[in-house]
């Protein structure tokens, strides 16, 4: 040996720095020991690290010298062939063989690699000729190989050290991403592509979130390398207790299958990877979802990679079950947040209401009395007939402005959505005169084609209203894009036991796309922010909810769209309230002249009602408050001078209708059955059911007078035809 002990000790002590790089060290110690040793060819291998992972690349070879190489594979194959006991425990000299291992060698100097009591390696040096067995420093070799042996330990340990701490990072990196989100799409796929880049071996991930009722586990988050994208065509649905994901939720243990082509369940097809973990998602005894990871090579995984699965599982289902209870409470708050807009609103459309109530009897007040004096006078003998002409336009016009009021009035009014048997014509007479403004001032022709025999139909009028209203503002946008003349038209029929209302209009009309999504909930047609997409979708519940239907007649070639709603014939009858006589029935008997009591705060409206009826010779007497007009009546009966029928407001000063009829019930019931109600706001929801439960007549403010005559004729015929007060009957002259 060339080069002294001393030397080659001092080279060797540098091995011992804080490295992990296994390859480095041994490399630099076959420098030193071939450069000591002129000519020198060497070889060393490095046993497999019990406790590495698999497939780490723990498991070296090196080499020195153009037959380096061969040494240290005749090393590994002895190793691997006859185990521990065939390496050398000491230095030794081998001349015999040699040849066969490499042609130019004539001996072999092999000595083991320690560390620590154990053998980690071991390392040959070939000569080119036989030395002498006294001249080789066999103790020097026995150093070298205490040095290298702990400097392969040493890097080892440093290796683990630092895998740690990378791990450790790792883990905490984990933490504070997951701390840092709540929406729960993005942890998923944070959660995926730690699990991924942190283990070192995995190539693809995926995460699966339980079903708790199904039972059926769904991929929610993938990370894939690029070139590794799944096909996913023609899987099995995953479920709980079923495949690998399912087996380790259901047992709550992980999974790892080093060679998945040897599991029974997972060789039945191709696939992109080698060997797989699943990690169950667990938080106490609850079962939320896998994490699952791939490697391309088999046995990939060892037990730190289990032990660091498990650990990012476990972190995973904490910040799901967190996430999920934060989505929750933002679910909670803003359905709190709604129903507290919806009180908002509902108590801003009661006051809206309220405010319209009392409009409309104000309103209403003022309209009759218009209405009532306009009739009289149409009667007048000696009328011109262009005084007749203006008097008439007159009333159209007070009608109209009392049916604008209606249809506010019917529009704004909260109440519960009970159906009842409504007059289609008549609802879509009332909800056309809300827009017809706006469609005239468009210059938009409305034609109303209303079949005379549509009967009654069951369903609430203003949730009608609010389908027909949504029909014809929708036809209204359209219209609006057309140049030209613009034309909406509105019709009923009765097609069997069905009554059928069509809007149409000459727009644009519909595109195929259109018509294939017209109800589904939030598509739309117009720009964004001009719409909601929910306006089909509402009327197509509402309409379903009475048994109708509601649909868009195929294109026929012409321009436009229509649409259809149809709804069953009513049977039953409207409660509390008889159907007006048709022409030809017989009408109820008709009221004579008799005495009348008017009640009603309002002296233009009690000034009409005693005219009307003084013209049909009616003895009148009015009241202004509900207990003047108890007090009058009981002085009249006193007197023997009954009034026979009463005339009373239903919302006055002081004593309201109900009131009133309750007193007059107790005070004299026969009359409470020729009571006849005046309302400005018969669809109040407490005047509704009032008038309904008592089964009580009634007119609507502004009224004619034929409407007016058969209410009386009506309270009339159901009290016997018989006055109440039978008037004297002269004494007979004796002279």
């Amino acid at each position: 040996m060339v080069t002294s002990r001393l030397e080659v000790l001092e080279r060797l002590a540098g091995l011992a720095s804080a490295t992990d790089d296994l390859g480095r060290v041994l490399g630099d110690a076959l420098d030193v020991l071939v450069g000591a040793l002129e000519g020198a060819v060497g070889g060393a291998y490095i046993v497999p690290d019990p406790a590495a992972q698999p497939s780490s690349g723990a498991e070296l070879l090196s080499g020195r010298g153009p037959v380096g190489g061969a040494l240290a594979d005749y090393l590994r194959r002895t190793w691997e062939a006859q185990g521990p006991a065939a390496l050398p425990q000491e230095p030794c000299l081998i001349s015999e063989g040699v040849a066969g291992v490499c042609p130019d060698v004539r001996a072999l100097v092999a000595f083991p690699l320690r560390a620590q009591d154990a053998t980690v390696g071991a390392v040959v040096v070939g000569l080119g000729s036989e030395p002498d067995p006294d001249s080789l420093d066999m103790g020097l070799f026995r150093l070298v190989g205490r040095a290298v042996g702990l400097a392969i330990d040493n890097a080892r340990l440093v290796g683990d050290v630092r895998a740690r701490l990378r791990r450790s990072q790792a883990l905490y990196n984990v933490s504070r991403a997951l701390a840092a989100t709540l929406d729960l799409d993005h942890l998923l796929s944070l959660v995926v592509a730690f699990a991924v880049d942190t283990i070192d071996k995995a190539t693809s991930g995926v995460l699966h979130l339980l079903d708790e009722v199904s039972g059926e586990l769904h991929p929610r988050a993938m990370s894939f390398q690029p070139g590794t994208l799944p096909d996913t065509s023609g899987r099995n649905v995953l479920r709980l207790g079923h495949g690998v994901a399912g087996r380790a939720l259901d047992s709550g243990r992980l999974v790892n299958l080093p060679d998945v082509s040897q599991d029974p369940v997972s060789a039945r097809g191709a696939h992109r990877f080698a060997s797989m973990m699943v990690a169950p998602l667990l938080l106490g005894d609850r079962r939320i979802g896998t994490l699952t990871i791939e490697a391309k090579e088999s046995h990939a995984f060892g037990e730190e990679d289990e032990q660091l699965l498990l650990t990012l599982a476990t972190m995973a289902a904490a910040a799901i079950d967190n996430a999920r209870l934060i989505s929750d409470l933002q679910e909670s708050l803003n359905s709190l947040k709604m129903t507290q807009e919806q009180l908002v609103q509902s108590a801003r459309l009661s006051a809206v209401g309220q405010l319209i109530s009392g409009v409309a009897h104000e309103l209403n007040n003022p309209l009759t009395a218009i209405m009532g004096y306009v009739q009289l006078l149409g009667m007048a003998a000696g009328m011109p007939a262009s005084a007749r002409t203006d008097l008439e336009k007159i009333r159209l016009q007070a009608q109209r402005a009392a049916e604008i009021v209606q249809s506010l009035l019917t529009f704004a009014r909260q109440r519960r959505q009970e159906a009842e048997r409504v007059n289609v014509n008549e609802v879509l007479r009332r909800t056309m005169e809300l827009r017809a403004y706006q469609l005239r001032r468009d210059e938009i022709e409305i034609v109303a084609d209303y079949a005379d025999d549509a009967p009654g139909i069951l369903v609430a009028p203003d949730q009608l209203q609010q389908v027909i209203l949504q029909l014809v503002n929708n036809a209204y946008d359209a219209l609006c894009t057309v140049d030209g003349p613009r034309r909406l038209t509105l019709a009923t029929e009765r097609a069997g036991e069905t009554v059928r209302i069509r809007v149409a209009d000459n727009g644009p009309g519909l595109s195929a796309e259109a018509r294939s999504h017209l109800f589904e909930p939030f598509f739309t047609t117009k720009e964004v922010g001009q719409g909601t997409g929910l306006g089909l979708s509402i009327c197509f519940g509402i309409v379903n909810q009475y048994g109708g239907r509601i649909y868009a007649e195929e294109d026929r070639g012409g321009p436009g769209a229509t649409f259809v709603v149809e709804f069953p014939v009513a049977r039953e009858p409207i409660v509390g309230q008889e159907p007006a006589g048709a022409d030809g029935e017989e009408r109820p008997n008709r009221a004579p002249a008799c005495r009348v009591l008017v009640v009603d705060d309002e002296p233009d409206v009690a000034s009409l009602l005693e005219a009307i009826l003084t013209e049909d010779d009616h003895q009148v007497e009015t009241a202004t408050r509900g207990d003047d007009a108890l007090a009058l009546l009981a002085t009249a009966r006193r007197e023997e001078r009954a009034f026979d029928l009463i005339l009373s407001d239903i919302h006055m000063p002081g004593m309201e209708g109900p009131e009133f009829y309750d007193r007059l019930v107790a005070q004299d019931p026969p009359m409470a059955r020729r009571l006849v109600f005046v309302t400005g706001d018969a669809l109040d929801p407490g005047t509704r059911e009032f008038l309904h439960a008592h089964r009580l007549t009634y007119v609507s403010k502004p009224f004619s007078l034929d409407e007016l005559g058969r209410a009386l004729d009506q309270v009339w015929s159901q009290g016997a035809g018989r006055p109440l007060a039978e008037p004297e009957t002269p004494a007979a002259d004796d002279g």
